[in-house]
């Protein structure tokens, strides 16, 4: 991996490069830095810019700060609405079918109350918000100084989570875990906190969405004064 200098971007011979030590020496800044911090940070590609976003990702810059984010509509929703619909379908059919041919059969009923009862308390919440963010979610991360807030949702109905941006010092990308056994990729900002998001994000989005914060990052630092 090229390791290049956090102040002056020239890369760092690597003979100039101690991991036992975990120092790295920059000749031309004639700085010491810590390897295992600008490792664990990730390196942003020198051609990576941040106004080139895929379709459905963007970036601005605001008078404090800047906002980043991407949109997490995808062919997802071809799969989900329909299923959603289709069980709410099985539960009201289940219900009133039995009324509607006159006789009523209390298993039938059973069964509808059942299946309507477990949509309500297990399925729509999950399925019915997953349906909705295929449709039209989104995910955006903004910072005012060093007051960062992330937002999950859609238009204005979600969850906001508020972190401190100057306590973050590595953007990760992680894998989740689920019971099921399946694991997807997420950006992680860890800091004196580890915040997880974008698992709905396609590969493209996630991506750019990565690089933004990182190259955020190390500016945030280099106005600072402060190198990994």
């Amino acid at each position: 991996m090229k390791i290049t200098c956090p102040k002056c971007k020239t890369p760092v011979p690597a003979d100039r490069c101690n991991v036992g030590t975990d120092v790295a020496l920059c000749e031309r800044c004639d700085e010491l830095f810590a390897l295992s911090g600008l490792l664990a940070a990730g390196e942003v590609p020198d051609d990576f810019d941040v106004h080139d976003a895929p379709h459905g990702a963007w970036f601005e810059n605001a008078s404090r700060g800047w906002r980043l984010g991407a949109t997490t509509r995808s062919a997802g929703a071809f799969v989900a609405v329909p299923f959603l619909c289709l069980w709410c379908g099985i539960g009201i059919w289940a219900i009133y079918s039995p009324l509607e041919s006159g006789e009523f059969n209390p298993a039938s009923s059973l069964l509808g109350i059942l299946v309507v009862g477990l949509f309500l308390v297990i399925i729509t919440p999950w399925t019915g918000w997953y349906a909705i963010m295929t449709v039209g979610g989104k995910v955006v991360v903004t910072t005012e100084d060093d007051d960062g807030r992330l937002f999950v949702g859609v238009g204005l109905i979600g969850w906001t989570w508020r972190f401190n941006w100057a306590s973050v010092s590595v953007i990760a990308e992680e894998q989740t875990y689920y019971q099921s056994g399946n694991n997807g990729p997420v950006i992680a900002l860890v800091g004196k906190s580890r915040l997880q998001f974008g698992s709905m994000l396609s590969d493209a989005r996630r991506y750019y969405l990565l690089q933004c914060l990182r190259k955020c990052l190390m500016e945030r630092k280099a106005e600072r004064g402060i190198y990994p």
